[in-house]
């Protein structure tokens, strides 16, 4: 908690009630000070500095001066009088402890712009204004807004894959949750997995590998429907979400994004087609729990996967319910 006592700046202008306002006015001009403390005995070495009394009496502010200008140059009269004339009697102080809160209360129910503050003894020990108060609050919600973003920042990490800035598993199971907590609402998943990768990764390398998953996932990115999602579902394998979409739609989102890897020609000396390609299985049923949706979509993809490659394949494809019976009961 930042306390007044780190923002104070030092005392400024001290005068005695007693002092001629004409020597007051010169004092703050030469200090620069916008007001003056008034104290029945300020200091005059530093000696005396810690026997005398600092109790505060009143301010004098700027305000307080031209108000008796306005009277001079009414009535004519030169004789301006003393400190005690024309101060703010009592003004509010604020001590030293108190929060930045604290004080900006205390400035508000007073009206004072500049307010003296003093320790547990009430001793006058520094000054502090509205401004720097609102300094203060300015550079704290600089700093939250900073650590707001930051925060954000380590949140969209935590759900996704550095590698390929698309949604990791956690960001998957959890958009994949929300989903299923709305009923009626109506989706399709597709897993999505390049056919013949560890051949590739074997012939050009892990780095190239990392490159050609790059590539992929940018291209599915490219001609997926805006409101659909990627996700990593690990390897090479990707999972895109489609909402608002029935099974068959589902089936051409997935063949549009099969296309679009394999446009990119990319070249795979070790596969049949000379060319890396995507193989994907597509699920679809509002009855089915999430665990049972990915097991049909994985059946589907394990077709695709013996069945020719470079292909999409339904869950209710003619074939597939053989798989699906060797994997989910």
């Amino acid at each position: 908690m930042i306390t007044v006592r780190e923002l104070m700046t030092s005392v400024g202008t001290q005068v005695r009630p007693d002092q001629r306002l004409t020597e007051v006015l010169v004092l703050m001009r030469q200090n620069r000070h916008s007001c003056a403390v008034v104290r029945a005995a300020p200091p005059e070495t530093e000696k005396d500095l810690g026997s005398c009394e600092r109790g505060v009496l009143g301010l004098i502010r700027e305000q307080d001066l031209l108000n008796v200008l306005h009277e001079v140059l009414i009535s004519g009269e030169l004789d301006v009088g003393c400190a005690r004339d024309v101060m703010m009697a009592d003004p509010m102080c604020v001590p030293a402890s108190a929060s930045l809160l604290d004080a900006l209360k205390l400035a508000q129910e007073s009206g004072q712009r500049q307010m003296p503050v003093v320790d547990e003894r009430h001793q006058l020990v520094g000054m502090i204004t509205q401004t720097d108060i609102a300094q203060a609050y300015i550079h704290i919600l600089e700093r939250q807004s900073e650590l707001v973003t930051a925060n954000r920042a380590l949140k969209a990490e935590s759900l996704q894959d550095s590698l390929l800035t698309i949604g990791n598993r956690r960001a998957m199971e959890r958009d994949l949750k929300r989903l299923f907590a709305q009923p009626g609402r109506q989706f399709a998943l597709a897993l999505l997995d390049l056919d013949w990768f560890k051949k590739y990764n074997d012939l050009y390398g892990h780095q190239a590998g990392d490159r050609a998953l790059q590539q992929v996932s940018g291209a599915i990115k490219r001609h997926m429907r805006q409101g659909d999602s990627l996700y990593r579902y690990g390897g090479e394998e990707l999972l895109l979400l489609m909402t608002d979409t029935d099974l068959e739609g589902a089936w051409q989102g997935a063949n549009r994004v099969r296309e679009a890897v394999q446009q990119l020609g990319i070249e795979h000396a070790d596969s049949p087609l000379q060319m890396l390609t995507l193989s994907a299985g597509v699920a679809s049923d509002p009855k089915a729990d999430l665990q049972t949706l990915i097991a049909y979509a994985d059946a589907a993809l394990y077709f695709a996967k013996t069945h020719g490659h470079n292909c999409v394949v339904r869950s209710s494809d003619q074939g597939v319910e053989d798989v699906l019976e060797g994997t989910h009961p």
